[in-house]
């Protein structure tokens, strides 16, 4: 082993009798480092956990500890889906429009949900499903507590409260 960057490894082969050396990293470089610390974040993002989940799994599978630059990752991540999820509501805006003869005037189902039953949620949200193509062409995510304004007065211009 030459050296780690999270769970990516660099191995260093040398053969015994002529000396010949090789390395090999154990992943792919990407855009944004290395492919296998990318999908690590990427997995605990859809699961609904972060760094601290993480570092849990890791040690219990007896992997290198995850990568330092954890939240890089995670925002860089959060700007793709984001960027994703919006072509894709477009484009079902444009197909839904299109089943419509070319009227924006199209037909809606609106649906909100919260993260837990009660009044004890922090966390919800909305979405508006296209009736002709069943895709979601909207959504937004609510939230009881707003973290830009936490440690400020009640005069927050960006409040995140929904």
């Amino acid at each position: 082993m030459n050296s780690r960057r999270g769970l990516a490894t660099s191995l260093l082969f040398v053969c015994k009798s002529c000396g010949y050396s090789s390395s090999s990293m154990t992943s792919y470089v990407s855009q944004n480092g290395y492919d296998i610390n990318t999908r690590l974040v990427y997995g605990m993002r859809c699961i609904g956990k972060g760094k601290c989940a993480a570092r849990t799994l890791c040690v219990v599978r007896n992997l290198p500890s995850p990568p330092a630059k954890f939240e890089r990752l995670n925002s860089s991540l959060c700007r793709a889906l984001s960027s994703a999820c919006s072509k894709s509501m477009l484009k079902a805006i444009e197909g839904a429009v299109s089943r419509n003869d070319n009227s924006r005037d199209i037909t809606v189902a609106r649906d909100g949900t919260w993260q837990k039953r009660g009044h004890t949620s922090i966390n919800g949200v909305i979405t508006a499903t296209s009736l002709d193509t069943g895709k979601i062409i909207d959504f937004e995510c609510l939230c009881k507590y707003c973290f830009t304004c936490k440690n400020k007065s009640n005069d927050c211009k960006d409040c995140q409260k929904g």
